[in-house]
């Protein structure tokens, strides 16, 4: 693990004198609600669709569209931030997110709608890049492990909430209504968030933001073999994860003539169990499971089952099993892969970077994913098509992990 260097300010050293889990979990927090945006978008597709007059593939651009920003400055906005300053670039994503949700929220058009789905994507990756480095600024350093374990799931943590709370907002203001709430909650986290973590801004203001030095990390980082690596196993997971949840409510109501409440509540408890596989992957790396091993299980997991979930002629049973199995499973791998970015980033000033090359990788696999998936199906006329996308990635993901393990055995020779 990465050590303070002697030369670390009195104010990050007096940070790391203790555990402060109100503000890690504030921060948390952060990375929520941030999730709410790309939670928000399932439930309400197939009204989307009607209101907007959008295909099926052109629907898949308003959960995708949302990664673009990330899939090209991803790595960019993290070292931004490690020169600016973390706590600042989180608290502007979020008013951009939340800006761009109100303004979403008055769209008379795809085009318009599709725009403010690029600023709220804008937004998160500003909170997704920015928060890791304070969580390990804040965190004793044998603990930082199991804190970035909690970190990893602020993802479907936000999805589950928003995929329970969406139909109670949508039946009363329909899906503009819920984008206007997003906005609001956005809005008065970041004013909530500003005023506790004031001493943050004290303890660490960033450096010198200069595009040069900003371009020296970013070329440093994603030339450096570990968060390369790291970006690449994200971006098989994200792709797979966010293209099976994205179109699971709208699976359910073609396939299964499910009503959209149902719909919803079954895609937030599937959601829901990758809580726990977050959990899990922070607590077994906090045990010295070498991370190889939970990126491997995890992703041989999601190849297993992919196949149960889409093709058809299984029980209704069965593929609900598989997903909870696919979600649960495969959660453990982004636990195991954010807490490697402290461990295998250049140096521990640019853990932020390494956390946006990281999140670029994520990026990729959702901006790719679900309009690659809506064509195959258009093209096929069958969601049984879906295997012959997600069997590949799953396997890639796999063959990496192994990538991954000589490289630490090059770094850290027994």
């Amino acid at each position: 693990m990465p050590i303070l260097k002697k030369s670390a300010s009195r104010a990050e050293i007096k940070i790391h004198e203790g555990t402060p889990w109100g503000q890690v979990l504030l921060l948390i927090g952060a990375g929520v609600v941030a999730s709410f945006q790309i939670g928000k978008v399932p439930p309400v597709l197939p009204a989307l669709r009607i209101d907007l007059g959008l295909s099926l593939f052109w629907a898949s651009w308003v959960i995708s569209i949302y990664s673009v920003i990330g899939l090209f400055i991803g790595a960019m906005a993290g070292a931004l931030a490690d020169r600016l300053g973390h706590r600042r670039l989180l608290l502007w994503g979020l008013v951009i997110q939340g800006s761009g949700s109100l303004v979403g929220s008055l769209a008379g058009s795809p085009e318009l709608l599709l725009g403010t789905r690029v600023l709220e994507g804008l937004g998160f990756l500003a909170i997704a890049t920015s928060t890791p480095a304070l969580i390990f600024r804040l965190v004793r350093p044998e603990r930082v492990r199991l804190a970035l374990g909690f970190w990893s799931a602020f993802v479907p943590i936000g999805m589950t909430l928003v995929l329970l709370g969406a139909p109670l907002v949508v039946g009363f203001s329909g899906w503009r209504g819920l984008w206007q709430v997003n906005a609001l909650i956005l809005l008065g986290y970041a004013l909530v968030l500003g005023s506790r973590t004031r001493e943050l801004a004290r303890a660490g203001g960033g450096s010198q933001a200069r595009w040069r030095f900003i371009l020296e990390d970013v070329a440093k980082t994603a030339s450096t073999p570990g968060p390369l690596l790291l970006a690449l196993i994200f971006s098989t997971y994200a792709l797979q994860w966010v293209t099976v949840m994205g179109f699971f409510p709208t699976l359910l109501m073609e396939n299964r003539g499910f009503g959209a409440g149902s719909s919803s509540l079954l895609t937030a408890l599937m959601v829901a169990v990758n809580i726990p596989g977050n959990f899990t992957g922070g607590w077994l790396l906090q045990r010295g499971v070498p991370r190889r091993r939970i990126i491997a299980i995890s992703s041989l997991t999601m190849a297993a089952v992919s196949t149960a979930i889409f093709v058809p002629g299984f029980s209704f049973g069965l593929q609900y099993l598989a997903c909870l199995l696919f979600s649960g499973v495969g959660g453990m791998l982004p636990a195991a892969v954010f807490g490697s970015a402290p461990v295998l980033a250049p140096s521990t000033k640019l853990v932020a970077a390494t956390n946006g090359l990281i999140m670029q990788g994520s990026q990729f696999g959702q901006v790719v994913g679900p309009p690659l998936l809506a064509w195959m199906v258009s093209a096929a006329g069958t969601w049984g098509i879906a295997p012959w996308l997600l069997l590949p990635m799953a396997l890639l993901g796999t063959a990496l992990s192994l990538f991954l393990s000589r490289l630490e055995k090059k770094l850290h020779p027994a």
